[in-house]
């Protein structure tokens, strides 16, 4: 079934009804500034953008669409990401709030998002391919350069530089074929060596499909 605003909204409306607050970290990208639109949408008074750094991109635009605060990453670390994830989670657990994730369906199928995101509490379009994600960026009136900027996958937020190289469009396409949805043909666009590459991280991702593990339950 085809994404469409007021059902994801309705959605997240039925998920999150519950919650005490919608904490919802933004990137400037088009994944999160959607996802904190749509949680604006269903629940405009409890739904808080955050962002760790002193200047987002659009920033405006996020201000208008509901409340945002900056916050700072304390101190150097290797792991920047972690970093911001566990203030995140601070902040989350101070306010009793849902910490939301951003990470779409492309991401969630080949494996690519990143270890630290697993805090999320909610993940509204976990199940919205990265083609959705942009068209429903544009129905939303997000601002033309978030949109722009998640064109191509960023190796500066960790992605390796072969795969920043392919077009998302095309590695859709491939998880899209592996998962039956569309036909062989329409990987023409692929390079063998694309495929052979995209094949492998699938594989080596197909673990985290499994996660949490869980022990053996023992009697008491």
């Amino acid at each position: 079934m085809t994404a469409s605003i007021s059902t994801i909204v309705q959605a997240i409306r039925n998920a999150a009804a519950g919650a005490n607050g919608l904490l919802v970290p933004v990137s400037g990208g088009s994944d999160s500034a959607l996802c904190f639109w749509l949680c604006s949408q269903a629940f405009p008074r409890k739904t808080v953008a955050v962002h760790a750094g002193s200047s987002l991109r659009e920033e405006a635009w996020f201000r208008a669409t509901g409340p945002l605060e900056l916050v700072d990453t304390p101190g150097e670390h290797l792991e920047r990401e972690e970093m911001r994830w566990a203030r995140f989670l601070a902040a989350a657990l101070a306010g009793s709030a849902w910490l939301v994730g951003s990470r779409n369906r492309t991401e969630d199928e080949l494996g690519t998002y990143s270890l630290a995101s697993r805090v999320a509490t909610y993940l509204p379009i976990v199940g919205v391919w990265k083609s959705d994600v942009q068209r429903l960026c544009v129905e939303a009136g997000v601002p033309a350069s978030i949109i722009a900027s998640s064109l191509r996958a960023d190796p500066d937020c960790g992605r390796p530089s072969e795969l920043a190289e392919i077009p998302f469009e095309d590695i859709e396409t491939l998880l899209r074929v592996r998962a039956g949805e569309m036909p062989d043909a329409s990987l023409s666009r692929l390079s063998p060596a694309q495929r052979d590459y995209l094949d492998a991280i699938l594989a080596r991702n197909a673990f985290k499909k499994r996660l949490p593990t869980r022990g053996p339950a023992f009697e008491r």
